[in-house]
């Protein structure tokens, strides 16, 4: 019996579409959101937050199967490269591929679309987080292949995979579908998307059952999305080409910065779809959702990634990471995280975390402001 996607002499077979799916885990962020746990040095994609396994090893473990393992990719960089090799050690170092400084999404997606190019110009590539949590492996494996064929039977255009909301959540973006179905094809038309709403406009997102979180999942041929860059900023094309050719670090530091991977591509001309999920999935991009997801998990509402470092009396809807030698006792609290490092405690109400992404900036300017950038 012969394998799929071999001849009968057992090499690739062309023909075979799944000759020519990638995978790219995009790896370079910070977790700013969950400090002090998550720092500039150990960002949170490096840690066990879920299992005994770091979230980014959990990711690639969820893409056996789906594409062949020598054609999963890792996009980070530079200062991150070493550690993750050591997570990832059944990846080949030559399938990093590396930005020597952060320049933005859309230069980490022109990067590593260019280098995958290069490798395979028929390549159709699905990039993800390196940082979520996802329990139904099947179904994400069965979303992942639904992303691969709507790119396969239409290659000029690039797909999204969308999770249909649970509750407002202003730290996610948007996505409007319009409501007509594809024929033979659960993939939507995309409207529009929204980043990281107000919580009364995610209240009525929701409400409105026409909109889907962004999974910052995306399906895509590497010449089409390379393509549409340059169609809509050359010059971010061009440095990256630059910096995979010469291999110097200046070239890859001209690429311009944009913010979001999916904003500058005109989409009258590459047309965006929808792949709805039927996943459960959790960012994990504050301590409340990680609270979430281990409380799915525990299946109680006090929760603590170190159960026999932490001793609870009377509290309800707790967290507590903790990541030192300490004992940590909570007693009456109501929605509280409590996150232990060995250099820093951090308590947090956790019915205000709407308000965290400006406390945490406050927080690391003060931190700068007296000297105690050790610490982000």
């Amino acid at each position: 019996m012969s394998d799929r996607g071999s001849d009968p002499a057992g090499g690739p077979d062309p023909d075979d579409p799944g000759t020519h799916r990638y995978a790219v885990v995009v790896a370079g962020g910070a977790g700013t959101r969950l400090w002090p746990l998550s720092r500039k040095d150990l960002p949170k994609q490096m840690q066990a937050l879920m299992s005994d396994k770091s979230l980014i090893a959990e990711t690639v473990e969820r893409l056996r199967g789906v594409v062949p393992f020598e054609h999963v990719f890792i996009s980070t960089t530079d200062n991150y490269r070493a550690r993750i090799a050591e997570l990832l050690p059944d990846i080949d170092p030559a399938n990093f591929i590396v930005e020597p400084e952060a320049r933005g999404t859309p230069a980490a997606f022109a990067l590593f679309a260019a280098r995958v190019h290069e490798l395979d110009p028929d390549a159709v590539i699905f990039s993800l987080a390196s940082d979520h949590a996802i329990t139904e492996i099947d179904k994400f494996q069965q979303t992942m292949r639904e992303a691969f064929e709507h790119i396969e039977s239409e290659p000029g255009s690039l797909a999204i995979v969308g999770i249909r909301p649970t509750r407002p959540d202003t730290g996610l973006g948007y996505i409007k579908v319009r409501p007509e179905r594809r024929p033979g094809s659960r993939a939507l038309d995309v409207e529009k998307y929204v980043e990281k709403p107000s919580y009364d406009v995610a209240t009525s997102y929701v409400a409105s059952g026409d909109y889907y979180w962004n999974s910052a999942y995306y399906c895509f041929r590497a010449a089409t999305l390379l393509a549409a860059y340059a169609e809509a900023e050359p010059a971010l094309v061009a440095a990256t080409s630059d910096y995979l050719r010469s291999g110097d670090p200046a070239a890859y530091l001209s690429a311009p910065v944009r913010a979001h991977e999916i904003d500058l591509i005109d989409t009258s001309r590459y047309p965006l779809a929808l792949v709805p999920a039927d996943f459960t999935w959790s960012d994990i991009g504050n301590w409340a959702a990680l609270h979430r997801s281990l409380s799915a998990l525990t299946g109680s509402d006090i929760v603590s990634a170190n159960a026999r470092d932490h001793i609870d009396v009377h509290s309800a809807g707790c967290l507590v990471v903790n990541g030192d030698d300490r004992v940590v006792v909570t007693a009456g609290l109501d929605n509280v995280a409590v996150i232990t490092t060995h250099d820093a405690v951090m308590v947090i109400n956790l019915n205000r975390l709407d308000e965290m992404p400006e406390t945490m900036q406050e927080l690391f300017a003060r931190l700068r402001a007296e000297g105690r950038g050790e610490l982000l």
